[in-house]
C-alpha cells in the first residue's frame, strides 16, 4: 500500500472558542498518488488517486490537491470507515470528514480530466495465403499536469453514451458549479467494460487493461503493446461492373477476429511476405466478427462489362377513362449485358460482382441467376476454378409510356 504526505496545518483560535476533542481541530493538506489512469480516444482522461494515512476518530478536515485541469463535478472521495459530511469547493475541494473508528484509512479519489491524454491503436498486418498475423501497438500521450509514473493503464475502445454529457460540459467547464452533482454513478458507468454490440453509431465500450505498472511523461508519446493475434481469413475479389466497366477488380480480404475484444479503429501497415504492400484503414472489428479490408486492384482477375444487345419498340395505344380517349405513346427498350470474366490465378477464387439497373427495370434472363438482387442492383457470388473463363449475361426491360394529348 502507498502512503502519501501529509501537511498538518494548524488552525489558531483563542482559548474562549476551544471546543471538544470530537470537533474539527486541524485541516490536513494532502497529495494522493496516481494509482491508475483511465484514456478515451478524444482526449478524456478518468484518473484514480489512491493511500492510507493514520486518522483519530471524530471530525476532521481534509484539504485534497488536484490538479488544475480536473473536473470539479466529477470529483468523487471515498473513506474508509469515514463519511463526507461536506465538501468545500475552492481552488482545491475541502471535505469534512466523520471518521467513525481511528486507525489507518484508505483513501481513494477520482475525477475526470479533459483534453488531458489520447491514444490510438497502429497496426502491423502480415499476410499469408490464408492468415493474417495482427500485431497491435497503443499511441499514448500524457498531456496533463503531470508526470504519471508506476501506474496502472485503462484504455478505452470505443465512446460511452455516459461520457457524452461530459464532453457537452467541456466547453463550458470554466463556469463556476452552485452545487456539486453526484458524480459516483456516471463515473463508475463511464469506466466500466461492456462488450455487447453497440446499436446506432456509437461503437462497442470495451476496457483493455495493460499488464504491469507504466510511466506516462508529460508532453511524451508512448508505444505499448496492445495484442498480438494470428487470424484466419477469406480472400474475395470484387468488381463493381457499374462503376468500372473495364476493371480492375478489388482484391479484399476478411480476417475474422477470434479474440474476446474489438479491433480498434486505426491506421494498419499492411505487409504480404515480409514486404511492404500500403497503408490502410482498419475498421472497428467486434469480437466474432470480420474486418473487410482492400489490398487493392487486383492484375490476377480479367473483367469487362459490355452491351451485347439493345432492342427499342415504340407503340400508339388508345387509353379509355372516365375522362374521355386518350393516345399514349409505350416506349419499350430491352437491355443486355455480358460481364466478361477470366480468372489468371492457379487456385480457387471467390469473386462478387455487383450491377446497377434503372429502378424501373424488371428483369427478363439472367445467367446464371443473381445471388442477391435489390429494386437498383444485382450480385453474383462466383466460384472459380483455377484458370477458368465465364461470363455473366443478363436482360433486363424498361417500359415507359408518354402521353399524346395535349390536354392531359
Amino acid at each position: 500500500m502507498k502512503y502519501f504526505t501529509a501537511f498538518l496545518v494548524l488552525l489558531l483560535f483563542a482559548p474562549a472558542l476551544a471546543t471538544s476533542q470530537s470537533d474539527v481541530e486541524a485541516t490536513t493538506a494532502i497529495t494522493l498518488p496516481v494509482d491508475s489512469v483511465t484514456i478515451y480516444p478524444d482526449g478524456l482522461m478518468a484518473v484514480k488517486r489512491m493511500g492510507s494515512l493514520d486518522v483519530t476518530e471524530g471530525t476532521h478536515k481534509f484539504v485534497v490537491n488536484v490538479p488544475e485541469g480536473a473536473d470539479a463535478g466529477s470529483l468523487l472521495l471515498n473513506v474508509s470507515n469515514a463519511t463526507v459530511d461536506g465538501v468545500v469547493y475552492d481552488a482545491n475541494p475541502v471535505y469534512t470528514l466523520n471518521v467513525s473508528s481511528a486507525g489507518s484509512q484508505d483513501f481513494s479519489l477520482s475525477y475526470l480530466m479533459y483534453n488531458s491524454a489520447a491514444w490510438e491503436p497502429r497496426y502491423d498486418l502480415h499476410l499469408t495465403d490464408d492468415r493474417v498475423l495482427v500485431k497491435a501497438e497503443a499511441k499514448v500521450s500524457n498531456r496533463g499536469e503531470e508526470d504519471l509514473k508506476d501506474v496502472r493503464l485503462k484504455l478505452v475502445a470505443g465512446l460511452s453514451p455516459v461520457v457524452q454529457p461530459y464532453l457537452a460540459r467541456a466547453a463550458s467547464r470554466d463556469v463556476m458549479m452552485e452545487a456539486a452533482p453526484a458524480p459516483a454513478v456516471a463515473y463508475e458507468y463511464a469506466v466500466a467494460e461492456a462488450q455487447a454490440p453497440s446499436t446506432g453509431e456509437l461503437e462497442t465500450l470495451y476496457i483493455f487493461e495493460l499488464e504491469g505498472r507504466k510511466d506516462l511523461l508529460m508532453k511524451k508519446e508512448i508505444g505499448l503493446p496492445l495484442f498480438q493475434e494470428d487470424a484466419p481469413l477469406t480472400r474475395v475479389y470484387t468488381w463493381d461492373a457499374y462503376d468500372q466497366d473495364e476493371g480492375p477488380a478489388e482484391e479484399e480480404i476478411r480476417v475474422n477476429n477470434t479474440l474476446t475484444g474489438p479491433w480498434p479503429a486505426g491506421n494498419a501497415l499492411l505487409y504480404r511476405d515480409d514486404e511492404y504492400v500500403s497503408t490502410i484503414k482498419m475498421p472497428y472489428t467486434p469480437a466474432g466478427t470480420n474486418a473487410s479490408i482492400v489490398v487493392g486492384p487486383s492484375a490476377d482477375m480479367k473483367v469487362e462489362s459490355k452491351l451485347s444487345d439493345y432492342n427499342k419498340t415504340e407503340n400508339i395505344k388508345s387509353i379509355g377513362s372516365d375522362a374521355g380517349n386518350r393516345t399514349v405513346k409505350e416506349t419499350v427498350e430491352d437491355w443486355s449485358y455480358s460481364l466478361k470474366i477470366k480468372s489468371n490465378l492457379d487456385r480457387l477464387a471467390a469473386l462478387e460482382v455487383t450491377d446497377t439497373i434503372p429502378r424501373e427495370a424488371v428483369i427478363i434472363s439472367a445467367s446464371p441467376e443473381p445471388s442477391e438482387s435489390t429494386a437498383t442492383s444485382l450480385k453474383w457470388k462466383l466460384q472459380l476454378m483455377p484458370r477458368q473463363e465465364t461470363a455473366i449475361n443478363y436482360t433486363y426491360q424498361v417500359i415507359t409510356t408518354e402521353s399524346l394529348n395535349s390536354a392531359y
